[in-house]
């Protein structure tokens, strides 16, 4: 499986001993989700050459995250899933479209928002007021029927 989205946390690395004895490092991170509703989803690394995989990777960059899923019965009868990456790799958006044609009217488009950890979204295209949500932008009339 794929995901896409912006690198938010890079976890503690910790050494961990199995049942059999061997030993190997442990790390992990945590990307916010893109789309209209961002959440972060944490991952685990296993191994020094995937943690060699963070390297060069920056809290903020958009990333897409390669990963399986895993899931073990713990002795209550609960179970626990693990997302386990197998290959992270940077990569940058699509390019915008050529610029509109000399003379040509600007378009009005909806206000586009990044995601803000300390205070959910803002807004990052400056927009006409007439652009933004209003109180009354419900779908229907004045007179309270729909439409």
């Amino acid at each position: 499986m794929e995901i896409n989205g912006t690198m938010y946390r890079i976890l503690q690395q910790e050494e961990v001993t199995f049942g059999d004895g061997t030993k190997k490092m442990k790390g992990g991170f945590v990307i916010m989700r893109d789309g209209d509703y961002p959440r972060p989803v944490a991952f685990e690394l296993f191994g020094e050459e995937r943690l060699s995989m963070l390297n060069g990777i920056n809290i903020g960059v958009p990333v897409r995250v390669s990963f399986y899923a895993e899931s073990r019965e713990a002795r209550n009868g609960n179970y626990y899933t693990t997302l386990r990456c197998f290959n992270i790799m940077q990569y940058v958006a699509a390019a915008a479209t050529t610029p509109p044609p000399a003379g040509t009217p600007p378009v009005n488009v909806a206000p586009t928002y990044t995601w803000n950890p300390q205070g959910g979204t803002e807004q990052t295209q400056n927009q006409p007021p007439e652009m933004l949500p209003h109180e009354n932008d419900l779908p229907w009339d004045d007179d309270n029927t729909p439409f």
